[in-house]
């Protein structure tokens, strides 16, 4: 193995990989597992460990209800709190900017180890990628007056949130090792990912920990739009009353229950999912006073975000429809998001992406919700096998072909996009060779990019939905 492809990092060496020009290091812890009495405490300190730790597979995801194909393949358990570090640099010493991917699925579903945006090709764009794992839904989100009591913050619930964190902060001491500039880290997300951003960009406790932001398909100024702590409380209550848990050491209790027991309660409290429309979940970001002193939106409203560049992307079928999830108030809260940006001094840019198989547009087809993600990821040739699923959706909206559909303008809008991801990363300006200046959004002017068969800069960002 050659040297290069081993690294000392704060809590030990580990060794990797190279594949296609990119070393990919995958299964690093960035905090102790929350497991035992961990669980549902903010995350700790990884321990240290002696000689080289084999950083070659991909680590356990967090536990939660599958949903069909989302993350088949995964082994689920609780000791999920790792990330993986895709590098194309070659010398420790480059300070490449670097891309910290935050993953949908809401708050409650999917991971950080799914092989589109682990793939090569994003990397060789000249950016450190990290993917990540945290903990989900009523593991990851869990509050109750027990819990609130015990802890020296008085709050509870938000491990998600502090999950988070806790890999930013890893970031900030390990990531000069791997050649990324630990003083230029861009957050992004899709779906429930991107809510994950904005709660990072609302937050006190992230502040400095990353410095450029992107939205794509999600924020929790909408739809995840975070409750105030005692409602959190409550539904932890109904939880402890649904698994049996009496009044005597109930922490104690619940701690000792597989989580599988955790999960089959929760079941019973949450609401049925109606397909197509916007899911209803219990737990939520918390209003607590201490990791969210407002709600996001409040935030965002009041000027008091973590400002930083941001980059807002919605998809157009997802604003008009048909497709898998309808939400054109995504609109306005990301106009929203711009606007508090844009008030403390940083540029806000808008996108709306509109990029569909040439022989699916025929059919009439539209940019559904995470379609996007093939694109970003440069996934042009379907070498991940994400495609599947989103033909499969795409045929139930009577798109005919559904075998060789993948064309040079798909590769080309993918790594345009790509390049645009990049070079926002490393300067704060979304730009590539291809395209013309991308505008900074304004609300006068209400710029935005449309992405399609080719770039364009377009009026009416606000009104797209309507």
């Amino acid at each position: 193995m050659s040297d290069e492809l081993i690294i000392k990092i704060t809590s030990g060496k580990i060794q990797g990989y190279e594949n296609r020009s990119v070393k990919k290091f995958k299964g690093i812890p960035y905090a102790a597992p929350p497991v035992g009495d961990l669980r549902w405490k903010p995350p700790q300190p990884v321990e240290s460990w002696e000689g080289i730790r084999e950083c070659t597979q991909m680590s356990d995801i967090s536990p939660q209800v599958e949903p069909p194909g989302m993350v088949s393949g995964f082994t689920i358990s609780e000791d999920c709190l790792y990330l993986n570090v895709l590098t194309p640099a070659r010398q420790p010493d480059e300070k490449l900017p670097v891309l910290v991917w935050m993953h949908g699925g809401g708050y409650s579903m999917g991971c950080g180890n799914d092989k589109v945006w682990n793939n090569y090709r994003l990397p060789l764009h000249g950016a450190v990628v990290v993917t990540l794992n945290h903990r989900l839904g009523v593991i990851g989100l869990l509050a109750h007056p027990a819990l609130s009591k015990e802890s020296p913050d008085g709050v509870s619930g938000n491990y998600l949130f502090l999950d988070l964190i806790a890999s930013l902060e890893w970031i900030q001491k390990n990531i000069a090792a791997f050649g990324g500039d630990p003083d230029n880290v861009t957050i992004f997300g899709e779906s429930g990912g991107g809510a994950k951003v904005s709660v990072m960009m609302s937050s006190p406790q992230a502040k400095g920990l990353f410095h450029r932001a992107i939205c794509e398909s999600g924020t929790a100024l909408a739809i995840l739009g975070s409750k105030p702590l005692s409602d959190i409380e409550n539904n932890g209550v109904q939880l402890f009353e649904k698994l049996g848990i009496d009044s005597s050491e109930p922490l104690d209790q619940v701690r000792s229950l597989p989580f599988s027991k955790i999960l089959e309660a929760n079941q019973a409290l949450e609401p049925p999912r109606v397909p197509g429309s916007t899911p209803v979940f219990i737990w939520d970001a918390s209003v607590d006073g201490w990791l969210l002193p407002d709600s996001p939106e409040n935030i965002f409203k009041s000027g008091k975000c973590n400002a930083v560049p941001l980059i807002v992307v919605a998809n157009l079928g997802e604003l008009t429809g048909p497709g898998p999830l309808i939400m054109p108030q995504i609109i306005p809260a990301y106009v929203d998001m711009l606007k508090a940006v844009i008030s403390q001094g940083e540029n806000g840019y808008a996108c709306i992406f509109d990029q569909v198989p040439s022989v699916w547009r025929k059919d009439g087809f539209v940019s559904i919700h995470s379609i996007e993600l093939t694109y970003v990821f440069g996934d042009w040739d379907n070498s991940t096998g994400w495609w599947k699923g989103i033909a499969a959706l795409a045929g139930q909206a009577g798109v005919k072909t559904t075998g060789n559909f993948l064309d040079e303008t798909d590769k080309y809008v993918s790594e345009t996009m790509m390049e645009i991801w990049a070079n926002f990363a490393r300067d704060g300006k979304p730009s590539a060779e291809s395209i013309t200046e991308w505008s900074e959004y304004a609300e006068e002017s209400d710029r935005y990019m449309n992405v399609c068969d080719t770039f364009e800069i377009k009026t009416g960002f606000s009104k797209v939905a309507q």
